[in-house]
């Protein structure tokens, strides 16, 4: 497998000149789309290509997101099996399908899944652009997200979330709508397809309802204001978009109460969720967007430059015609109305997670192509206009690189020299857990460390693998720990992990956030499982009679923690 030290200087100086080459080849050269597409998505491979064979964890939510598709795999009830929090089940039952063609449930394979679903979506998005705006300023639009998504070493931005599915929706849906908009009779079975992907959404990230609600809404004002067709071929138009929007959230609900699982649904996913973040400042929020922005690192460069480039577009498009086209709406308003709900969508929580920015790629690059528009028709006699703007955003690149160099910042955050092929790499605590149990069985780990699920490979025994609202106080944190402990009970899990600790996402302090917050779970655990020692600072159970006769024993006694013996 190709390795990656965090000095890869001579492999990011080819990558680098061909995303010069990508550049000139798009100002300069005239190619078919065909060819443009395969330059710009394998040069995005390449630009991700030492993280993508990173087979460590990049961010913790990916080792959520795995385990819980691990666990699928066993047993595919969601909600019985798994709750994915504020991830949808869709994203859990995606990463399943490369397992049907026997790729493991490891970091190579999220990274690659994640690849896949950007460039695709990048692919739909581009294709809306060059539909609306000329293939030209399409192109132009979406070299510099290729640039940002493929040069950045920020985790957020490389690793397997829960935003990549619903932005594949997403995308798709305006693809599909830009479609419509040539259609003097807009096709009814195009209609009921984005109302199908549209109802898909809030199963990946219900964070998304908003940009759902632009897109259904300017789905709807297209056919209502259609001349081609009559008012019965409207409404049923609109009927076709309706049972398309509703048709998977009845099946996804069906299946929930088949499976007897409709309650974990409405009060885990719809109740739980909706009052995540309920307390934010909505005002508040909006205002630290510049501050949000800036943690995207080079991100923000793509942001700003899709805002100059839009604002710049439309002065000159302004100063052109002096008046504002009728159908200006169907894109441009679009666009800018997908922004505003985009915008409201990521500041809701007011969590400011990075890896919400994917969001904000489609109206983006919208208003991208539509400044590049306008500012091609401006200066058509002077090629080097987006030549010269694009080739300084590249150099951006190019500088920071430098500066890193010569100040000794890695270039790659995500080494793999030490890789030992391209199997996971196990911790001291996964070792420690073969001792007791095998790949298949059940795991239960109170903290946040699902990692040790992926790297031991064992489905998890509960539905929270990670136990932050068991953990802290909010309304709903008793009915989650009456939950986390019958389905501790019902799985009985042969070892039990207890991952409070120096080492541990959030959760650091064993005598308030220790699994015995819990009393029924602190006695159970007491009566049913030997505790065999603290392992990098993580309290380790196995059940009775499998530490009576585990699969081998240790050959040294581990350091027992007496202080936390005696507690208990």
């Amino acid at each position: 497998m190709p390795r990656f030290d965090s000095y890869p200087v001579i492999y990011w100086l080819l990558v680098y000149g061909l995303c010069w080459g990508v550049l000139w080849l798009t100002s300069w050269v005239r190619v078919s789309r065909r060819v443009f597409l395969i330059a710009a998505i394998g040069l995005l491979f390449l630009l991700r290509l030492p993280s993508i064979v990173y087979n460590y964890e990049i961010n913790p939510d990916e080792s959520q997101m795995i385990t819980q598709a691990l666990t699928l795999r066993h047993d595919p009830v969601y909600f019985q099996s798994v709750d994915g929090t504020t991830g949808g089940p869709l994203d859990s039952y995606f990463l399943i399908l490369p397992s049907l063609i026997g790729l493991p449930f490891d970091y190579i394979t999220a990274h690659l899944t994640a690849f896949c679903l950007l460039a695709i979506s990048l692919w739909l998005l581009y294709g809306t652009a060059s539909l609306w705006f000329g293939e030209d300023s399409a192109r132009l639009a979406l070299l510099p997200l290729v640039f940002v998504l493929g040069l950045t070493q920020n985790g957020d931005f490389l690793h397997y979330n829960s935003e990549l599915v619903p932005l594949l929706l997403l995308s798709s849906s305006c693809y599909l709508y830009a479609t419509l908009t040539f259609q003097n009779r807009p096709q009814t079975w195009r209609i009921a397809l984005i109302g199908c992907l549209l109802g898909m959404v809030p199963f990946g990230k219900l964070q998304a309802v908003p940009m759902v609600g632009v897109i259904g809404l300017f789905v709807a004002l297209l056919v209502v204001m259609s001349r081609g067709l009559t008012v019965s071929a409207k409404v049923s138009r609109l009927a076709a978009l309706i049972v398309g929007g509703v048709s998977f959230p009845l099946l996804f609900v069906g299946l929930c109460w088949i499976n007897g699982v409709y309650d974990d649904f409405v009060t885990f996913y719809l109740i739980g969720n909706l009052r995540y973040g309920s307390d934010t400042n909505q005002l508040l929020s909006i205002l630290r967007l510049p501050a949000f922005f800036r943690k995207g690192d080079s991100f923000d460069w793509f942001i700003k430059l899709a805002v100059f480039i839009g604002v710049v577009g439309a002065i000159l498009a302004w100063r052109r015609s002096k008046r504002v086209g009728t159908d200006l709406w169907k894109q441009i308003g679009f666009a800018v109305t997908l922004l505003l709900a985009t915008l409201f969508a990521i500041t809701r929580t007011g969590s400011e997670y990075v890896h919400y920015l994917f969001f904000l790629a489609g109206p983006l690059l919208f208003i991208s192509a539509y400044g590049w528009q306008h500012i091609r028709q401006n200066f058509s006699n002077n090629r080097w206009v987006p030549i010269g703007i694009m080739g300084l955003f590249l150099v951006l690149f190019g500088a920071q690189a430098a500066y890193k160099r010569l100040n000794a910042i890695p270039l790659n955050l995500y080494s793999s020299e030490q890789q030992e092929g391209w199997t996971i790499q196990q911790s001291a605590v996964s070792k420690e857990i073969a001792k007791y149990a095998q790949p298949g069985e059940k795991l239960a780990v109170w903290g946040w460390r699902c990692d040790y699920y992926v790297q031991a490979q064992m489905p998890q025994g509960v539905a929270e693998n990670h136990t932050i609202r068991s953990g802290f106080g909010h309304p709903m944190q008793p009915i989650y720990q009456k939950r986390y402990v019958s389905d501790f009970m019902r799985s009985s899990p042969p070892v039990f992990i207890d991952a409070v600790g120096s080492h541990n996402l959030w959760m650091n302090d064993r005598k308030t956030q220790g699994h015995e917050l819990i009393k029924p779970l602190g006695q159970y655990v007491a009566t049913h499982y030997r505790y065999v020692g603290l392992v990098d600072d993580t309290r380790i159970y196995v059940r009775n009679d499998r530490a009576k006769a585990g699969l081998r024993y240790p050959e040294k006694p581990l350091s027992k923690d007496i202080s936390l013996l005696t507690e208990n």
